[in-house]
Formats: structure tokens, C-alpha cells, sequence
């Protein structure tokens, strides 16, 4: 079995951490037809995939021999990294970075058979072919110079990691904004709809009533859409909604679904 000094695991992490920004970023750039720095952090680093190639490395250590343990221990411990960082980042901060609900057999939008078989695929590639080059590229820096580029490494990722906090926090704070200001609308179609219920006016008086409660319905709508805007145009929330286009906020496009069907009554 082989094993690595904690210097060469946070080297490893690092070096995984910039290919797989290299890949989600020209990937994301490519469909997006424009540049896009993909990923949670502003550095050229995506965490989860360190963390994924570290899993499937250190869960494989003892069968690497092996192609389908390999495969099948590599699938299983990528595919809890990703549900557990998804979860708890839509908790956290109430936005889904990735979200495969659309995917077939998937868990609650957070992981797929699709991407299970894929973190599979990529065990197999990392510990039989990529890592063998991983390692002769690492053996090649003096050790001391190893222990520095770490030190300036986790410096560095701490402090984009705080900085990216801040930025995800102040994106969740639009997200709440934007939940309030639809409750607030909810709370005048229920007031809408009580008056449709119960009224026992004149037809005239009816509708004259039915068109007010509208008015102020969409007055209350317009008033929420300027207040998110201007807090969306917050500099931190943009810079996070930039890096991840595709991310997206469950609560809230059930809310838009539905005051989209009421303003076509």
C-alpha cells in the first residue's frame, strides 16, 4: 500500500484543486460563450475537486490493484463528498451550486447515477494513469520547497475561502430578501383571493374592487423587483452568481412559478 506524507496530500489537493478549475471553468466558458471563473472560491482553485481526488485516493489505497474495487470504492466516496457539500452549501447558504434534479435517479438534486458512474470512471483514470503522473511531478520538488508552497498554499486558500464566505453570505441575504418580499405578495394574493370569495357586491363594485387588489398586488411585485435588484447588484453577491451561472435557488423558483400563474389571471 502506498502512503504519502501530509505535505504530498496537501500538495496532491492543490494540484487537483487547479485541474479541475481548468476543466469546470473552460467547460462552463464554453457553453456560456464568454469567460467564466468557475467555481465557490476567486482563485483558480475548485475545492470540491480536491477534496473528490483525495476520497478516491485514499479510499483506494488498499485496492488499487484492483480496477473494480477501485471503481466502485472510488464512486461511493466522491459521490457522499458531493452529496454532503451540496447539502450542506443549500442549507448554508440557501443556493444550489450544482443541481442535477433533471438527471435521471438522482437524490434530492445533489448527486446521480449519472455522475456516480462518472466519479467511478474517474478513479480508475486518476489511480492507474493520472496519479502515477501526479507523483513523479511532485517527487521532483525539493522537499523544503514542498513545505513552503503548501505553507503559501493553505495561507492563500484560507483566505479566499473567507473572502468567498463573505460573498455567499451576501448572496444568501438577496435570496432572503427575495423570500420575504414573495411572501409579501403571497400574503396579498390570499387577500385577493378572500375578496373573490366572499364579496357580495354589484358585479361593478366587484370588479372595480378585484382591479384595485391587483393594482396594489403588482404595485407590492414592481417594489420587491427594484429591491432586488438593488441588492443583487451588491458587488460580493454578483461576483459569486458569476462564477456560478448555473447555480440555482429551489425556494425561490417555486415562488416565481406561482406568481407567474397568478399574473396571468
Amino acid at each position: 500500500m502506498i502512503t504519502y506524507s501530509i505535505f504530498e496530500w496537501i500538495a496532491f489537493f492543490m494540484l487537483y484543486c487547479l485541474v479541475g478549475w481548468i476543466y469546470e471553468s473552460l467547460l462552463v466558458s464554453w457553453e456560456m460563450r464568454k469567460w467564466t471563473n468557475r467555481g465557490f472560491l476567486n482563485g483558480p482553485f475548485l475545492p470540491i475537486y480536491g477534496f473528490g481526488a483525495i476520497v478516491m485516493l485514499f479510499s483506494t489505497l488498499a485496492v488499487r490493484d484492483n480496477v473494480f474495487l477501485t471503481f466502485l470504492f472510488g464512486m461511493l466516496g466522491a459521490t457522499v463528498i458531493e452529496y454532503f457539500s451540496g447539502t450542506a452549501m443549500e442549507k448554508l447558504f440557501h443556493t444550489r451550486y450544482w443541481d442535477y434534479s433533471n438527471e435521471f435517479l438522482n437524490l434530492n438534486g445533489h448527486i446521480c447515477l449519472k455522475c456516480s458512474l462518472v466519479w467511478g470512471i474517474a478513479s480508475v483514470l486518476l489511480v492507474n494513469y493520472i496519479q502515477d503522473f501526479a507523483e513523479k511531478l511532485i517527487h521532483k520538488v525539493d522537499s523544503t520547497a514542498l513545505i513552503v508552497i503548501d505553507i503559501v498554499f493553505v495561507v492563500y486558500f484560507i483566505w479566499d475561502l473567507v473572502i468567498s464566505l463573505r460573498q455567499a453570505m451576501d448572496l444568501r441575504k438577496f435570496v432572503d430578501e427575495y423570500i420575504m418580499q414573495n411572501e409579501k405578495v403571497q400574503h396579498l394574493q390570499k387577500r385577493l383571493d378572500v375578496l373573490i370569495a366572499v364579496t357580495e357586491d354589484s358585479k361593478e363594485k366587484f370588479e372595480e374592487r378585484v382591479e384595485a387588489a391587483k393594482d396594489e398586488f403588482k404595485e407590492k411585485l414592481h417594489e420587491g423587483k427594484q429591491e432586488i435588484k438593488k441588492r443583487i447588484s451588491e458587488k460580493r453577491a454578483m461576483l459569486m452568481l458569476k462564477r456560478n451561472p448555473k447555480a440555482s435557488i429551489k425556494s425561490i423558483e417555486k415562488k416565481v412559478m406561482r406568481l407567474k400563474e397568478i399574473l396571468k389571471r
